[in-house]
């Protein structure tokens, strides 16, 4: 099992949403009745869409062969050894030999972390969350003479969430569609 490493806040922040769309559902119920109960959980699913793909999604993944990176609008996946080094100057951010991204989960410096492993979570700076990844970090590699007959690829492989983000946009008009009806 992988390293994660995930906001602490921001995963609060998703579940005190959750709350918050089943309360409505139930608020809206019992205020508009059952003439609305086709209306009545669209803004709470969106709600609760929300909650998951912007606050509780994002993660950061320690494999062995790659870091994984889970945005809100994609999942990258790194080969260590594309990796050059973890910076933390505005949040933490990855630096490889094509540039750098920034991670969602850590946008400023003083965002909560925790590292979560099969022993348990530990909340962590983001300084320790960046040294936790630099520890995966492989030294670089010196050649003295001729480069190597063969070389072997290591991809940084980009998947979109064109899905997520997709559905985030349609729940967000039929949210305010079914709330203007209510």
């Amino acid at each position: 099992m992988p390293v994660r490493i995930v906001a602490t806040s921001m995963r609060r922040f998703a579940i005190a949403l959750w709350v918050v769309a089943v309360a409505l559902v139930v608020i809206g119920l019992v205020t508009n009745g059952p003439r609305a109960a086709l209306l009545v959980p669209v803004p709470s699913l969106f709600t609760a869409w929300f909650a998951w793909v912007v606050l509780w999604r994002p993660r950061i993944e320690l494999h062995e062969d790659a870091l994984v990176v889970v945005d809100v609008r994609r999942t990258t996946r790194f080969a260590w050894r594309r990796v050059q080094d973890v910076r933390t100057k505005y949040g933490l951010e990855v630096v490889t030999d094509q540039g750098e991204q920034r991670v969602w989960i850590a946008p400023r410096s003083t965002a909560r972390l925790a590292v979560v492993r099969p022993g348990g979570t530990v909340p962590v700076s983001v300084d320790d969350a960046a040294a936790e990844m630099r520890a995966f970090v492989p030294a670089p590699v010196v050649h003295d003479g001729a480069p190597p007959a063969t070389v072997t690829a290591a991809p940084i492989v980009h998947r979109v969430h064109g899905w997520a983000v997709t559905a985030l946009v349609v729940l967000g008009i039929a949210a305010s569609l079914a709330g203007a009806r209510l």
